[in-house]
């Protein structure tokens, strides 16, 4: 689980700058500044043909594994409070 949460990190801070110009070029494109250039850099057409979806499966290894790490906390909370209920009844 240690190893999910470092490569969740790393992945996150690698794709911010990228889902960050992702998210401007997309405001300027429904505004309609700069139509062409715009364009080219939200289709990442300048960059690299398929980066854009290298993007976009980082995006959904991020969502996914999120979900697997949230629901993990999730668990082990359940189980922490289950066990001091027992411990307390214990000594009750």
């Amino acid at each position: 689980m240690i190893q999910l949460r470092k490569l969740h990190l790393i992945i996150g801070f690698v794709l911010v700058p990228f889902l960050f110009i992702q998210a401007v070029t997309g405001f300027a494109q429904v505004l309609g500044m700069f139509p062409s250039l715009v364009i080219r850099f939200h289709s990442w057409s300048i960059i690299f043909r398929y980066f854009g979806l290298l993007v976009a499966t980082g995006l959904a290894f991020l969502a996914v594994s999120g979900g697997v790490l949230y629901l993990t906390m999730r668990i082990q909370q359940a189980k922490r409070k289950a066990a001091q209920r027992k411990q307390a009844e214990k000594t009750a």
